[in-house]
């Protein structure tokens, strides 16, 4: 494809960004070897105490304009060098910075004053930065003190923001050290049509948090609403997430470590009947109830017949029996164990560790932080060497190069690779959970091996076999470059500020997969294969990114009643994206995997989907505020994106806001006792979504290759060409904000509330529908509009005071929020229902995560009020519908249980029964600090949400599922023809109800719905940090150990009757295999678990 010469001119750029590692090295190398200190007058002393009378430590004295500094020792004492024209600036956290002429003196002593108010705190916005009271925005910053005891155990930054920050929603599918976020700001899905989530930056460069080291960050800004986000124009559509690292801190070297060992085991171990004459009862009464005859087969594999039953029933009652013996008749052999395949694959617990390191220092003129980190977790599972290792290299420069000029570089390295045993049931790449096989070939009668060591089919089946002898797996091999490089130009200084950026994006994923046949015994002299043949792929997967910024600032000087900013930029990015895959069958090398060794005849070598856009813009943003008591802020961005056509791909995105300090009215002069801070803001802004695929507007030809062989090779040929919209353009959300800032008694006290409505229009959904006879779908256009509701509010406290003669420090903040979404417009008119295995459709109107069902009203009483009814609807194989089976109401009154068309305008008996979107999310922290000694929790938690396990969900149906399927001890509660309980939760126990499409309970309805709202202890934190006095001795700036946990404790109602679910793992399968929902190879909670961690860990500063 012919490039555009904005594409050719960014390659240069890109070519370009590539080559500044090196200045990254000069410039630590710059900052290392400085020793610019000014030198000239005498010394100046004093000591620095609180309003107690108390020392404080670790007050940094400096000298405004010079690399001069120093901070206090254990008595508060400081010795400085300095002239008597010369001021000192006093500093520390949580007290007023004080700024002190010396006027020829010798001795200054200072006393603190507390600072609790957070009113002066700077927060950064995009491509700038703000004082809090200045903000009129629905902005909400984070540091990492904040979040500190959360990062110990693991891999993932994102994790430690669940709970932090109201309208941030994080949510993962399951525990996996390398499993990525679903990040929404105000919502939980932002966009029907093209989706999208928050935009994530570190230091302004577009960036995977997955692969942040937590320690180098040094604070999180949510931008929430339109305003906050218009000059990020198409990419920050649905939110921004500012990451901003550590700054290199000037003054002497400072070495910091901090190293963790952690302790995981999975938050709900999953409880199975693991005997076997129980598990066959069970499994005989679900098929037999299903299809009216005894099993020839369980599943597919393990021969039944009533001579081994009574056998089975014989070596039960007496233990000293073998489990096994061979079949005279074939040779084959039979087995009666008591086996928990759960306990074979899976460890009680497992662990990992980190370790941190970083050095910082420099001067004036030019500065350093370096850092590195190892994170290493073990596997699961007792076999099959599962295991996360990541690196991390993180270097950051600062160069002042005169009075006008300076340049920071930042470079970042990550290196993550995954080694993953994998199950594979014959087809090529297709992979499932050990869950997932347990409920098919994981009943307890079978045996891990034969008496003479063999494997046994089950073994082999379920991928056991596989996971021991370590030849059927999947690695992930990812790498992260990043560097920007950043030139700062104060023309006119603190008044007008150019800034010029160049950053450089790569990565390389490279995955490869590999599965043998094992060997399996039917019998001493009988054997066989699983899978039929051996087959090893190769995928590559290779990002770049180049992007450009340039901004200038103007900050006039109006005198102490006006204040404006204004800024300005221009920004350019190009993204390319190639991936191939390569595979093939017979490999004659297992412990050497090559495509080179495999001797397949019909190799795969393809390009597996590249493509390349840009996306350029211009912004503008205007601050205005009027002695401080009115406030007004004006920004836009005017964006272009190749991925439309010509005539649609350019768009101006603008937003307004406005905020009144109402406590600096004069009429509040009597409140200022206790009144800080009482801001009401208000703001409407609307932005852009263009994350549609490349080439949506345009006809492509895919071209595809044939199993049918021409001459010998596979025949090739094109398929039909794709049809395009009439037009295609911008997704445009456009949101209105009102809220409130309040802020009293000296910071102790914050109130924090906002209400919005987004409206998101334009959505790329399929269009109106095309008659059937014209042979293709009706494409993709802009076709669907939404509207969210939602609101959000959080109150914190904070407060210092005596006890037993020390500072005691607590805090607490409790947040909460919700929201609501409704298609307002949907362009095709089927109006089709929403099931419980595909939400992918919609109709104007519906609510978002709305789930359909019948209205179940109790068990049957009686088989004549069960047979009055035509339930022909669930009816397969051979059931008979009898006392004890689901009770659904005939709502339309037709004499029949159906779901009429499944359309909005002939529904049958459904209705909305429930909701699946999370509601009234919320969370609570909590800390407190006393002699050195620190506590901090948080709790975090979902209000409201809806489930209905979907089928394939072995863990909650059990053998109401497949027969076969794991059996679940609770399940006794049930209906049986013998206890004629009708009050039982669980009906008649019946195969395939919970796994076939027609199943009575693969339909949702109201008693099985689960309620999955839950409350849970997300960390506990028990830290002591030793005193700086007895530290001082041997060098020590700072010591702290601590003890932490993660998902220690948990309430929900999920623990009656789904108690094999973390109320967090309720999603389908494992997205690195298999996650269709309701699919063969993919069960609610098949999943990698959520962990539970212990952490205890160490950092200590040199």
């Amino acid at each position: 494809m012919k490039q555009s010469s904005t594409q050719r001119g960014i390659r240069t750029l890109a070519n370009y960004c590539r080559r500044m590692g090196f200045f990254m090295i000069a410039l630590v190398l710059t900052a290392l070897t400085s020793t610019a200190f000014a030198q000239g007058g005498g010394n100046v002393t004093g000591v620095v105490k609180d309003n107690s009378g108390s020392p404080v430590i670790g007050v940094a004295v400096t000298i405004p304009n010079t690399a001069r500094g120093t901070s206090t020792d254990i008595d508060g004492r400081y010795t400085i060098k300095a002239s008597a024209k010369e001021s000192l600036n006093f500093s520390y956290i949580g007290y007023k910075n004080q700024l002190v002429p010396i006027n020829g003196r010798t001795q200054i002593d200072i006393t603190l004053q507390e600072d609790n108010t957070s009113l002066e705190e700077v927060v950064v916005v995009g491509y700038g930065v703000q004082k809090k009271r200045d903000i009129v925005g629905a902005v909400e910053q984070i540091t990492s003190k904040d979040i500190e005891n959360r990062i110990g155990s693991y891999q993932n930054a994102a994790r430690s923001l669940q709970g932090s920050i109201p309208g941030l929603t994080v949510t993962f599918s399951d525990g996996k050290p390398t499993r990525g976020a679903s990040i929404r700001i105000r919502g939980v899905e932002n966009s029907i049509g093209s989706g999208g989530a928050a935009l994530v930056l570190v230091d302004g460069v577009e960036a995977d948090i997955s692969t942040v080291n937590s320690e180098d960050i040094e604070s999180y800004t949510v931008l929430k609403d339109a305003s906050s986000t218009a000059v990020y124009g198409s990419r920050g559509t649905f939110g921004v997430i500012l990451i901003t690292t550590k700054k290199p801190e000037k003054g002497q070297m400072k070495i910091t470590y901090n190293g963790s060992y952690n302790f995981y085991q999975r938050s709900v171990t999953p409880e199975i009947v693991d005997n076997g004459l129980d598990w066959t009862n069970s499994f005989l009464e679900s098929y037999i109830n299903g299809r009216a005859t005894d099993p020839a087969n369980i599943n597919n594999v393990f021969r039944f017949n009533r001579t081994w039953y009574e056998e089975l029933n014989r070596r039960n009652a007496d233990p000293s029996y073998e489990k096994w013996r061979v079949n005279p008749s074939d040779g084959r052999y039979e087995y009666f164990g008591n086996t928990n395949w759960y306990d074979i694959f899976y460890k009680d617990y497992t662990t990992g560790h980190q370790h941190n390191l970083s050095i910082t220092g420099g001067s004036d003129k030019a500065s350093y932080y370096v850092s590195g980190r190892f994170f290493h977790q073990d596997g699961i599972y007792n076999a099959g060497d599962e295991r996360y290792n990541q690196y991390n290299v993180f270097a950051k420069g600062t160069v002042k190069i005169n009075k006008w000029l300076s340049a920071e570089n930042s470079t970042s390295f990550m290196s993550r690779f995954s080694h993953q045993p994998t199950i594979t049931t014959g087809g090529q790449s297709f992979t499932i959970t050990p869950v997932r096989m347990m409920n098919h070939q994981g009943y307890p009668m079978t045996l891990e091996k034969n008496p003479d060591g063999t494997w046994t089919d089950a073994a082999v089946y379920m991928g056991w076999a596989g996971f021991v002898e370590g030849h059927t797996w999947r690695e992930d091999d990812k790498f992260d470059l990043t560097n920007k490089t950043k030139f700062t130009l104060d023309f006119i200084k603190d008044v007008l500020v150019g800034e010029v950026d160049v950053s450089y994006y790569r990565n390389h994923t490279q995955r490869n997969m590999m599965a043998i046949p094992y060997t399996y015994f039917l019998g001493p002299e009988i054997s066989s294969e699983r899978p039929a043949t051996s087959w090893y792929e190769e995928r590559y997967y290779n990002r770049e990114r180049v992007a450009g910024n340039a901004v200038l600032t103007w900050t006039p000087k109006l005198g102490e009643n006006h204040w404006l900013k204004v800024m300005g930029g221009w920004n350019i990015e190009d993204m390319t994206y190639m991936t191939s895959l390569a595979k093939n069958t017979g490999v004659i090398d297992p412990d050497h995997p090559n495509l080179s060794l495999t001797d397949g005849e019909l190799p795969t070598a393809k390009g597996n989907g590249s493509n390349a856009y840009s996306v350029v813009g211009t912004f503008f943003r205007l601050n205005y505020g009027y002695k401080g008591r009115y406030l007004a802020e004006v920004s836009g961005r005017y964006d272009g994106n190749s991925r439309f056509p010509s005539n649609q791909r350019w768009g101006f995105f603008p937003s307004a806001s406005v905020g009144w300090r109402i406590s600096e009215e004069k009429f509040m002069e009597g409140a200022k006792g206790w009144l800080d801070n009482l801001k009401i803001r208000a703001s409407f802004g609307t932005s852009g979504n263009g994350l549609v695929s490349p080439y949506q507007y345009l006809s492509t030809i895919g071209i595809a290759k044939s199993s049918i062989l021409s001459g010998g090779n596979p025949l090739i040929y094109a398929n039909k060409p794709t049809l395009y919209p009439d037009g295609l353009t911008w997704e445009k959300a456009t949101t209105y904000d009102v809220g409130i800032d309040w802020e009293m008694l000296n910071g102790r006290l914050s109130i924090v509330g906002d209400i919005y409505r987004k409206n998101t229009t334009d959505m790329y959904v399929t269009g109106r529908e095309l008659p059937a006879v014209f042979g293709n779908t009706a494409p993709k256009g802009n076709y669907a509009d939404m509207r969210t509701d939602g609101w959000e509010a959080s109150i914190s406290w904070r407060d210092n005071l005596k006890v037993g003669g020390k500072d005691f420090s607590y805090n607490l903040k409790f947040a909460i929020w919700d929201s609501k979404s409704k298609i307002t417009k949907y362009t095709a008119t089927t109006n089709t229902l929403p099931t419980n295995f595909s939400t992918s459709t919609y109709y104007e109107g519906m609510t978002l995560g709305e789930l359909w069902g019948y209205t179940c009203n109790g068990l049957f009483q009686s088989n004549e009020e069960a047979q009055a009814i035509d339930y022909s609807q669930f009816t397969h194989d051979k059931i008979v519908w009898q006392k004890g089976d689901p009770k659904f109401e005939d709502l339309d009154e037709s004499g029949r249980i159906d779901n009429g068309s499944n359309r909005l305008e002939d529904h049958g008996d459904l209705r909305v029964i429930g909701n699946t979107s999370p509601r009234y999310c919320y969370s609570m922290t909590a800390g407190a600090r006393w002699n050195g000694i620190g506590l901090s929790m948080v709790w975090q938690g979902v209000g409201q949400r809806d489930w209905y396990p979907a089928k394939e969900s072995g863990y909650f149906w059990g053998q109401y599922g497949r027969p076969y399927s794991v059996a679940l001890p609770w399940h006794n509660d049930r209906y049986t023809d013998e206890n004629g309980n009708t009050d039982a939760y669980w009906p008649r126990l019946i195969g395939y109800t919970a796994s076939s499409a027609k199943g009575v309970l693969s339909q949702p309805n109201t008693r099985y719905l689960q309620k999955a709202r839950y409350v849970r202890l997300k960390n506990l934190t028990i830290d002591y940090t030793f005193p700086k006095k007895l530290l001082s001795k041997a060098g020590i700036q700072n010591l702290r150990i601590y003890l932490s946990g993660e998902n220690l404790f948990t309430i929900t109602p999920l623990k009656k009757y789904a108690k094999n679910f973390d109320p967090e793992n309720i999603y389908a399968g494992d997205s690195d295999f298999s996650d269709t929902r309701g699919a063969d190879g993919s069960g609610d909670g098949d999943g990698y678990p959520v962990m539970r961690s212990y952490s205890i860990g160490l950092s200590i500063t040199f």
